[in-house]
């Protein structure tokens, strides 16, 4: 991917999971949205690039709580209503990182399954180190259409930072085709990570996930894709708890994922602040780190 610039200028961040360095320039504005100042105007855009990158970064704090919750679900015996609803009582408890328990072995719902990462559980695939605990509520077999799953954490953390808020996850179906497989709303409500000592973000989003490949082998996991699309707004917090400013989110492209690939392979999210507009670009389609990030008449390419 390419970028174009007319003048250098040089921003650069650092963060946990999403290094980005940010080159913006005093480029030719558009006098009816922007304002006239160069400076203001830079600072301006810098800041709704800013606020794209904070969500490409807190979202992946949240993004793979389902596979998580599958994973305990089919640890269980409660993914389908074709397997035993009160599961196998051998398997309620296991040793492994993470480990799995849950609460009712017997007829009825709802089941509660809690997934504990320890103090420290690093994961092969994408290297993230979480701890803490994962607590979900399920009122039915999780593949059934109708049913719902209600996350909460105790003590969670990924790569060291705390993660809250609650997520409800909620069945729309399971289609057994090549180029199908489930397809789920997830509700983040009241998400809050504070990236740093002075980035403090609440997060709220609502999506529709559909899988797109591999939904005729659900043993399987390493041919699942998925398209990903919604709304939602991140708040950020000052120290006594005051928003400071508020980023409206968007996808005019659904977000493509792989199981095989760590990061978003194509699509595109939008981010509005104070009436910029930020698009992250994705790509082709191609597994890399690489995306775009589109302001008025500037783009520049970072690495997630």
């Amino acid at each position: 991917m390419k970028s174009y610039f007319c003048t250098n200028r040089v921003l650069a961040w650092t963060f946990s999971s999403i290094a980005v360095t940010a080159l913006f320039f005093a480029c030719k504005k558009d006098a009816a949205t922007k304002s006239t100042d160069p400076v203001t105007s830079n600072q301006n855009d810098n800041k709704v690039m800013l606020a794209a990158t904070h969500e490409g970064q807190v979202d992946v704090y949240y993004a793979d709580v389902f596979s998580e919750v599958s994973e305990a679900a089919k640890q269980q015996g409660i993914q389908s209503a074709a397997r035993q609803s009160n599961g196998d009582a051998a398997l309620q408890a296991t040793t492994s990182c993470p480990s799995w328990s849950i609460d009712n072995v017997g007829p009825g719902w709802p089941k509660t399954v809690s997934i504990n990462f320890g103090t420290s559980c690093a994961s092969a695939l994408t290297g993230r180190v979480r701890a803490g605990v994962i607590n979900a509520v399920f009122s039915g077999p999780l593949l059934l259409a109708g049913s719902t799953v209600t996350v909460t954490f105790d003590n969670y953390k990924v790569n060291g930072l705390p993660v809250t808020g609650k997520i409800i996850y909620t069945m729309l179906g399971y289609n057994m085709v090549a180029n199908g497989g489930v397809k789920y709303t997830q509700q983040i409500i009241d998400g809050n990570i504070k990236l740093n000592d002075t980035v403090n973000i609440v997060y709220n989003h609502t999506k529709t996930v559909t899988q797109t490949a591999g939904g005729n082998t659900p043993a399987n996991p390493g041919d699942d894709e998925f398209d990903t699309d919604g709304t939602g707004t991140m708040a950020y917090k000052d120290a006594t708890g005051n928003t400071t400013a508020t980023v409206a989110l968007s996808t005019p492209i659904p977000l493509h994922t792989a199981w095989s690939c760590q990061y978003i392979t194509k699509g595109q999210l939008k981010a509005v602040l104070n009436n910029l507009t930020a698009v992250i670009d994705y790509g082709n389609g191609t597994c890399d780190n690489l995306a775009t990030i589109t302001v008025g008449d500037k783009t520049k390419q970072i690495t997630l």
